[in-house]
């Protein structure tokens, strides 16, 4: 059963749910507040007979927050398992959430940021590979090469750049990993980081997303003064913003991590919560020892999270700017392979940073 099609069951189970108390209470109030979600659950069923996997993300976190009213909406007993069961219906939901929000998610790049913000290790192939010709041909690749390597961008930015001012073209980035080379150029992408209008609905989603989640990450921002909006990004990157779900990697709360990085968390005994997985993974990257929580800084850590492989190719990553005017196509469809005409379905950090920054 497709991810849209378990939705339409779970979202079919909590009307059948709602329409029991309906009939039940004694509250006016709760009746009014129950019709209401019953109407809005049925606009999201409708929507999602024609939903692709990010719009029906959004009509699953639409379902959630309506539900949430309808639990709020409580003040009078018998609740006859009623609670228990919209609990329920709210946990599969987050979970189916998660689904379709991986289904758009992105690759990890190549080379991901090591502590610190060094290099990172070279792959196997590194310094392997043949020759090319020489000729015309060589010497100009030479000659790019050279010119690259003084500026340092890659030869690909720098033939971008002969051609195209800055401004009529995504960004060609520096090639360096080291913030210190980086800050001025994350700032300015930062500064005229432009939403797509016609990516406006996706990025209301997972603002939306984001806020819902707020008082959840600002838990983790008393503990390990990590910024809320930071620990929310992550967990809507890596984990569709489902909190049934370890930030390590989205496997499943009810055990320790299989996926790498596996065993985790070290102490305690499963099923975590969401709140000890979180604090776990963010103190495993050494996040809570972090001082500048400057925006340049942030995108560092982010792009770092996700890894510098479009970097090296002096490529802005979509983990970062997509759904902007800083990124246009290409992205890492599976580990280690690049597919330039590639575009990322998934939203960018930035525009989220910004978004939360405006509101």
């Amino acid at each position: 059963m497709s991810v849209i099609d378990q939705a339409r069951s779970e979202i079919n189970a909590a009307l059948n749910t709602l329409a029991r108390r309906f009939g039940s209470t004694a509250d006016e109030a709760e009746k009014t507040a129950i019709g209401a979600a019953i109407d809005d659950l049925n606009d999201e069923l409708t929507l999602l007979d024609q939903a692709a996997l990010l719009q029906a993300a959004s009509s699953i976190s639409s379902a959630t927050a309506i539900l949430e009213r309808a639990v709020a909406a409580v003040k009078l007993g018998p609740f006859d398992g009623y609670l228990a069961a919209l609990e329920s219906h709210l946990t599969r939901l987050n979970v189916l959430s998660g689904k379709a929000h991986a289904g758009d998610s992105l690759e990890s790049a190549a080379i991901a940021a090591p502590p610190g913000g060094g290099s990172g290790k070279k792959g196997k192939k590194g310094k392997k590979g043949k020759k090319g010709k020489k000729g015309k041909k060589g010497k100009k690749a030479k000659k790019k090469a050279r010119k690259a390597k003084k500026s340092g961008r890659s030869a690909a930015a720098v033939t971008g750049l002969e051609s195209a001012s800055l401004e009529a073209v995504a960004p060609l980035l520096l090639t360096s990993t080291a913030f210190a080379d980086l800050r001025a150029e994350y700032q300015d992408c930062f500064d005229r980081c432009v939403l797509k209008p016609e990516s406006a609905g996706n990025v209301a989603y997972y603002v939306k997303r984001l806020r819902q989640g707020q008082p959840n990450y600002q838990l983790v921002e008393q503990q390990i003064k990590v910024p809320w909006v930071f620990v929310g990004i992550i967990h809507g990157m890596e984990c569709g913003f489902n909190f049934a779900a370890h930030l390590h990697n989205g496997d499943k709360l009810t055990a320790r991590t299989v996926q790498v990085p596996k065993g985790r968390p070290l102490a305690g005994e499963p099923p975590f919560t969401w709140l000890e997985s979180a604090l776990d993974a963010l103190r495993l990257k050494k996040l809570d020892q972090v001082a500048d929580w400057t925006v340049p800084h942030m995108l560092y850590l982010l792009e770092g999270y996700n890894g510098f492989g479009y970097r090296r190719r002096g490529l802005p990553s979509p983990y970062l700017w997509s759904f902007s005017n800083i990124y246009d196509k290409g992205k890492f469809v599976a580990d280690g392979r690049f597919d330039p005409e590639a575009v990322s379905k998934q939203c960018g950090a930035a525009l989220m940073m910004q978004a939360a920054r405006n509101t």
